[in-house]
């Protein structure tokens, strides 16, 4: 009699998120997940740089975990390669892992939360009450489902007591519905099964309304693999260049508790076809290798054994919650009261070419474009002068409220976040500007920051100020 095939379960989402605190203000203080640690040194040097099949790449991970009792998200920061942006057009029928779903115990208050973070709904939620669903968008563009009411119940003290939230689903958009079944079906030694999920009325809640597709559902443990084919629309292609780093869920894992349970996985994926970006790498009583398909998706099986490696490796939660590595460890913080119109000020900070005229910086200008305007989310901008030659990126836009950027080349320094807030005060704008970084060499950083803390201060006062006043003032001679 032939024995059954180990069929292994999802016990991994991984993210790569462009601002880790922002990331993880998202899913631990809106959706409800506990934080569990981080590491940067084992996401650093070449294996694993061999392991993701990206060489040379160097990240920050932060884990958090819900109620499923072994599962977690993986939050990565890239150091390098720069993660690229999510297109401003990117939808849910896009090639990729486009969505995740979690049910929350309160449904109310955490739409009221993540609300209080500036994530609204992209519509109200649609079903009867006790079977709402609603989608939000993280800070990365992840399309994330909430559902009121649990797709997948767990019996009762299975689960991790004290937490609000579970994962629940994850989607895979695919240009070739049966390879990509076919290969999840050889991964999990049994093939998807009938499960409703998702109805076509659903298609709404993310955008896609009116949407036909193919579908086919997974149960891997307490968390259901979703696969779809979207036929209207037709899906793009990933971007050109595609690297899992780039923006957006980076892939997803299966786990195993032992390595014969690991090698089984592992060579029913390798006789379907898959490619390893090298062979599995096994430390401390764990191992991993990243698989590819013929499509191009990524796919991690790992194993560790139950115990203390749990917590080590961030499949438990942790407290104090900032007990992991901080990817930046500097912070200069400005603000500045001008005599002038809030939208007078941003349409100066927004204008990347005439930033020369108050910043400190001898050139500035404009050297890509934004994804929808010149100056908007995705453009880049040369600054050159005595601070050095960098080049920004704006990475996020809150019209007339907010800028945030960050510096991917050049400058002594690296994790480098920056954001500008504007508030309308008294007839006029306060400003208000902060920056994150971490020091390229050691000790460095302590030197660094009254360095920056003072430009940032005359930037704001004798160049900002004066500058934005003094085009009030002749703006209204005009008038």
């Amino acid at each position: 009699m032939t024995a059954a095939p180990f069929c292994p379960g999802l016990n991994q989402i991984a993210f790569s998120v462009i601002d880790l605190r922002r990331a993880e203000e998202f899913f631990v203080d809106g959706l409800g997940f506990l934080p569990a640690g981080g590491s940067a040194l084992l996401m650093s040097g070449p294996i694993a740089g061999r392991v993701m099949g990206i060489p040379g790449a160097a990240s920050y991970a932060w884990w958090a975990v819900g109620r499923n009792s072994w599962f977690q998200l993986e939050l990565f920061q890239f150091k390098r390669p720069i993660a690229k942006l999510m297109p401003a057009d990117y939808r849910p029928c896009d090639t990729g892992y486009t969505r995740i779903g979690v049910h929350v115990h309160d449904f109310d208050a955490t739409l009221a939360r993540l609300v209080g973070l500036g994530r609204e709904p992209l519509t109200a939620p649609g079903g009867p009450a006790g079977q709402r669903r609603v989608c939000v968008r993280s800070p990365d563009g992840v399309y994330v489902e909430i559902m009121e009411e649990d797709p997948l119940p767990q019996p009762e003290g299975s689960e991790r007591a004290g937490c609000q939230v579970a994962v629940r689903s994850v989607t895979l958009s695919t240009p070739n519905f049966e390879a990509s079944v076919a290969y999840l079906t050889a991964i999990n030694g049994k093939g998807p099964q009938q499960i409703d999920l998702h109805t076509p009325e659903h298609e709404s809640l993310w955008g896609l309304a009116g949407a036909s597709c193919k579908r086919a559902v997974f149960r891997c443990g307490d968390i259901l693999m979703e696969v779809v084919q979207y036929l209207d629309p037709v899906g793009k292609p990933w971007p050109k260049g595609y690297r899992i780093c780039d923006q957006g869920i980076l892939n997803i894992a299966y786990g195993q508790r032992s390595r014969e349970q690991h090698n089984s996985v592992y060579q029913r994926a390798i006789d379907f076809g898959a490619r390893p970006n090298r062979k599995p790498f096994h430390f401390d009583k764990g191992g991993v290798v990243y698989m590819n398909d013929q499509i191009g998706f990524s796919v991690e099986i790992m194993w560790v054994t139950p115990g203390s490696r749990d917590t080590k490796y961030g499949f438990e939660p942790i407290s104090p919650r900032n007990k992991r590595p901080q990817p930046d460890n500097r912070r200069v913080d400005g603000a500045v009261t001008i005599a002038a119109p809030v939208e007078q000020v941003w349409a100066i900070l927004s204008d990347q070419n005439s930033m020369s005229r108050w910043c400190g910086f001898d050139a500035v200008h404009r050297i890509h474009d934004g994804f929808t305007e010149p100056d908007g989310v995705g453009s880049q901008r040369l600054m050159e002068g005595k601070p050095g030659r960098i080049i920004e990126q704006i990475t996020g836009i809150e019209p007339g409220r907010c800028i945030r950027y960050r510096v991917i080349e050049g400058g002594p320094v690296i994790y480098h976040q920056g954001e500008i807030r504007l508030e309308r005060v008294n007839g006029g704008c306060e400003v208000r500007w902060s920056i994150c970084f971490r020091s390229r060499y050691p000790l460095l950083g302590a030197v660094l920051r009254p360095v920056m803390q003072k430009m940032l201060d005359g930037m704001l006062k004798d160049g900002l100020k004066s500058y934005a006043e003094r085009s009030a003032g002749e703006t209204a001679r005009a008038a």
